[in-house]
């Protein structure tokens, strides 16, 4: 590099670390940076609601809240500028998540900042819903729509190497209770290929049907059939 461009580099790095610090410092102490987190389920990315989130300003707890989610999976709070904060996410059934957070760092012109935190589910016992899991109609044979869940149930027990899981069949409970198990053990079997197929070992597959012994509604709209035909995945082992 020659000295009129290595001159040339050095002034511009000066000039823009002299901005930076110059939009830094023209924050005025007492400020306040409108802060909105985002809580959002890893493995759906769908947000949740009911999280529990507490902030304590650091180093002495001065401040200190306790905060829940809505239904977009949102909280908010303003937080003092040129503080930091130690945030804690929690919820049933997921790992818990911690964070530092310097409200200033990412903040926009208008001192708004807005945070995304992802929740593994976690937890032995813990059981996620797969919502857009199908199959054809009154068969065991997944549909193409299904794929995308399907993958991501994979990455995740790829992820977690130990984790043993359980696939639990439900049917809708109207029809015969014979077949409807039989259709239920068929679906897990399914599933269970599936994952196989797709590099998990056998050995960490566990699969249970209950036919339509445990519905979630007794409604008889298409709606509360389909909220009762579904098969969970229950954590048995991290």
């Amino acid at each position: 590099m020659n000295k009129k461009l290595l001159s040339f580099t050095l002034t511009a790095i000066v000039l823009v670390t002299a901005w930076q610090a110059s939009a830094s410092t023209s924050v005025a102490p007492d400020s306040l940076v409108s802060y909105t987190g985002i809580v959002i389920d890893e493995f759906s990315g769908k947000p949740l609601a009911g999280v529990s989130v507490q902030y304590k300003k650091l180093p002495y707890q001065s401040e200190i809240g306790l905060l829940r989610t809505n239904e977009q999976g949102a909280f908010e709070a303003y937080f003092r500028a040129r503080e930091s904060y130690s945030i804690i996410i929690k919820k049933d059934g997921y790992l818990s998540l911690s964070e530092i957070v310097k409200p200033l760092e990412g903040a926009n012109d208008n001192l708004v900042r807005v945070d995304t935190f992802l929740l593994k589910v976690g937890g032995v016992g813990s059981v996620l819903s797969l919502h857009n899991l199908n199959f054809e109609q009154g068969k065991a044979k997944i549909t193409s729509d299904s794929f995308e869940e399907l993958n991501s149930l994979v990455n995740m027990l790829k992820e977690s190497p130990t984790m043993v899981i359980q696939l639990e069949g439900h049917t809708d409970f109207r029809g015969s209770p014979v077949k409807n198990m039989e259709l239920s053990e068929e679906r897990v079997k399914a599933l269970k290929d599936f994952l196989v197929s797709n590099g998990i070992a056998e050995k960490r597959v566990l699969t249970k049907a209950f036919g339509g012994s445990q519905p979630l509604t007794q409604g008889n709209s298409p709606e509360d059939r389909a909220k009762n035909r579904r098969v969970e995945v229950r954590i048995i082992k991290e």
